[in-house]
């Protein structure tokens, strides 16, 4: 397998296991900590899967001589 498409799997199996666990509750939503803190995971967990998204994207542009 060439170095780019194995690059792209493994951004795609990181996406997916993002958008998996998008809404797991971690128990405890009755402390307002506990709301903080998956507030604060929704949204790190949102601005990666921006990233790898727009890196996935990037990669698929770049010609296959650059690998």
């Amino acid at each position: 397998m060439e170095l780019k498409q194995e690059i792209l799997e493994e951004i795609n199996s990181r996406l997916q296991r993002l958008e998996e666990h998008r809404d797991d509750k971690k128990g405890g939503e009755e402390n307002p900590y506990e709301r903080l803190n998956h507030a604060i995971s929704a949204v790190i967990g949102n601005s990666l899967a921006k990233e790898l998204t727009d890196l996935r994207s990037f990669i698929q542009e770049l010609p296959p001589q650059s690998f």
